[in-house]
């Protein structure tokens, strides 16, 4: 909207607005010294939230720890969806992002945001197609007409594979994949694409394979109550934690050292992120996210418009 404007003195004018709004959307805990590049006065941490939609006890230690670590009080801004932590990373409304890989690449491409560190698990995760287990379907062929659930745009275990597998399975272009079912939807969740599932509210759903075991032994569901009838290669890359670019180095330093030793200070936190422990990591770390990205023949924009 700026860039159309043809007078300067008007164009400074709309630009310190915008400055001031975007500052004070960010409410009593936000600090314009972090909006301009300076140190925070608080350190926001966006995170999807835990089954069921809650902020569990180790999130909220993740905080506690952050404080301790860096002397700024810190706090948990729980999101929708990963473009919300997209987003609020670029406004500059939180400092600190969790997220998927492929919304690491969104995000770097979008919200200028930095690698600070990446989860690594012992065990390989990848997509799996799930239904329920008393329903007749025994392979994604089986599914034509029917209604599916992925997770979120943004979501790499939750969309991106998945509708690379099922195009796999299928023989469909992406394009030619939302009119093969009867229709799409995104839960917003993994527990959540589960539980419809469970509930009969989709006849079968994209997530990661981590989720039937964690769901199960918090005794939301029953493992046995479902079946998988695909899957994916592994997920390479892990769950990224970014960062604001403008952020003090020496304050990314003190986190970085934090977060790459979480894994004996809060063991809690890293199971229920599906981790075993928090590694450097690189950007080249998620080129075979780039790469299934890229087969879907769709920008980062299309993917979240869908």
């Amino acid at each position: 909207m700026l860039k159309n404007k043809k007078h300067k003195g008007r164009h400074s004018l709309i630009l310190i607005l915008v400055m001031m709004l975007v500052i004070s959307g960010c409410g009593a805990a936000a600090s314009s010294e972090s909006a301009n590049g300076g140190t925070p006065e608080v350190i926001r941490v966006g995170m999807m939230p835990s089954e069921e939609g809650e902020m569990n006890r180790s999130q909220e230690q993740l905080a506690e720890d952050i404080t301790a670590a860096t002397g700024i009080p810190s706090e948990i801004f729980v999101a929708e969806d990963y473009n919300m932590i997209i987003e609020a990373l670029r406004a500059g409304k939180i400092e600190l992002g969790l997220i998927g890989p492929f919304g690491y690449i969104i995000a770097t491409e979008r919200a200028n945001a930095k690698l600070l560190v990446r989860s690594e698990s012992d065990n390989a995760s990848n997509t799996v197609i799930v239904v329920r287990d008393d329903s007749p379907y025994q392979s994604v062929e089986d599914l034509k007409g029917k209604d599916f659930l992925f997770v979120d745009p943004a979501s790499t275990s939750g969309n991106l594979y998945p509708r690379a597998t099922l195009m796999d399975e299928l023989g469909l272009s992406n394009d030619e994949l939302e009119s093969f079912f009867g229709s799409v939807a995104f839960s917003g969740g993994h527990d959540k694409s589960l539980l419809a599932l469970a509930n009969n509210n989709a006849d079968a759903i994209g997530t990661s394979s981590m989720m039937l075991p964690m769901m199960a032994e918090s005794g939301l569901i029953k493992e046995e109550d479902f079946r998988v009838i695909a899957e994916s290669e592994p997920i390479v890359g892990g769950a990224p934690m970014l960062y604001r670019e403008d952020l003090p180095e020496d304050l990314v330093s003190k986190i970085q050292e934090l977060m790459l030793d979480y894994h004996t200070k809060n063991p809690e936190f890293m199971e229920s992120v599906g981790a075993s422990r928090f590694v450097e990591g690189s950007d080249s770390d998620f080129d075979p996210i780039r790469k299934v990205a890229e087969a879907l023949e769709m920008s980062p924009e299309e993917l979240l418009s869908k």
